[in-house]
């Protein structure tokens, strides 16, 4: 069994994001300063899927549950965001266990192995820090975490792809600390401190931890799975569409 605490940290500014930092919690090793500890990895998860004191919206919800969107051509919000709000999608799942996105702000949401939506209208100018946790239902058998959030442009229609986690490219489609790496390098890339550098919502302190999981031998899967970050919602409004040129920062 792996003992100690694993946490990756990444820090995505406006322009680019910084250098990765990896650091073992554990005896012999560099310490995490006691300001940047994340919260608890591991920690129970709703089995529900649901959503608490958030503001869904639109015409995708009803009842406190949400209908997602297809991904290819189902742009339109038939019912939009006023002239005071702009609309996020949240894409949340588990295989193999149950993920939770908590926030104090914009709330609390969870689901089991199946992917669930939520939309939701956030405040421009706003600034809000979310955690997202994913754990397995058996330490044996790893998770697959999935966390998507997506802008919605009204101009367009379009939608902007703000942040993606995926940590399931390990042994069985599991999160395992290669799978982990991997993301986080990936992450490293984005410009403008999102995946999409035309939307206007911003990524940071990005950073990602786990409580442990199985031994190599069997392939070092991860029981849970945490990342933390504050995304903040700009005041400008979106005007172009998903990769124009107008938007790469040169």
């Amino acid at each position: 069994m792996l003992h100690q605490r694993l946490v990756h940290s990444t820090s995505i500014a406006p322009v680019a994001l910084l250098a990765l930092a990896f650091n073992l919690a554990g005896p012999g090793c560099a310490e995490s300063s006691p300001s940047a500890a994340p919260a608890s990895a591991g920690a129970p998860v709703a089995a529900s899927a649901g959503a608490r004191d958030a503001n869904l919206a639109g015409a995708r919800c009803t009842g406190g549950h949400c209908a997602c969107r297809q991904r290819n051509g189902d742009v339109d919000e038939s019912k939009p965001p006023d002239a005071d709000h702009k609309r996020f999608e949240i894409r949340l799942g588990a295989l193999g266990g149950t993920a939770r996105l908590d926030s104090p702000t914009l709330g609390h949401f969870t689901s089991g192995n199946d992917e669930t939506c939520f939309y939701i209208d956030v405040l421009p100018g706003t600034t809000n820090d979310m955690t997202f946790t994913a754990s397995a239902d058996s330490k044996e058998g790893g998770v697959a975490p999935e966390l998507q959030i997506a802008e919605y442009g009204p101009k367009g229609p379009w939608w902007y792809d703000i942040l993606r986690v995926d940590c399931a490219t390990g042994p069985g489609r599991r999160c395992n600390r290669d799978a982990a790496e991997a993301w986080g390098a990936e992450a490293k890339g984005h410009k403008r401190g999102r995946i999409e550098p035309c939307g206007s919502a911003v990524v940071t302190r990005l950073r990602w931890d786990t409580s442990g999981g199985m031994g190599e031998r069997d392939s070092g899967l991860f029981r849970d799975f945490t990342v933390q970050f504050t995304m903040e919602v700009k005041k400008f409004a979106t005007q172009f569409h998903p990769g124009a040129t107008e938007c790469v920062p040169k």
